[in-house]
């Protein structure tokens, strides 16, 4: 039969995998927090409509700073759990291909707005006026 001590697995055993585990899928939340971040976003930006008020330019503002802030951008402090991870270069790609696709979500919400110059008006400031190509005249010389 065996006793008790037999049948139940040592804490050792029960704590190795399941930690590692556990650590890789906190990595993997970290990598993959951007993307969880774009619907909302996205949904947020949607309800706040195209119109240049103070809302939705506010909303917008914030959520191009979210993404740009440069403690969670691209630098070492971001990675540090990441470090540990034998994954650490495809989460750490996953990661930044997140934020630039939040950043990008920010840009397409400038379009709708017109605060991108996207059209040839937009640049009239900037254009010289055209020059007279032909003369006409009329009437009697006196």
């Amino acid at each position: 039969m065996g006793s008790l001590a037999e049948k139940t697995p040592s804490k050792a055993a029960v704590g190795g995998p399941s930690r590692a585990a556990a650590g890789r899928q906190h990595c993997w939340d970290i990598a993959l927090g951007p993307f969880k971040q774009i619907f909302l976003n996205h949904f947020i930006m949607y309800m706040t409509g195209n119109t240049i008020s103070n809302f939705p330019t506010m909303m917008l503002c914030i959520m191009a700073w979210q993404y740009i802030q440069t403690e969670n951008f691209v630098t070492p402090t971001s990675f540090k759990m990441l470090e540990s991870s034998n994954q650490k270069f495809l989460q750490g790609l996953v990661y930044l291909i997140g934020k630039l696709m939040g950043l990008s979500l920010a840009v397409y919400k400038c379009q709708p707005m017109g605060l991108l110059p996207t059209h040839a008006s937009d640049e009239l400031a900037f254009n010289e006026p055209p020059e007279r190509m032909e003369f006409s005249g009329g009437g009697l010389l006196l």
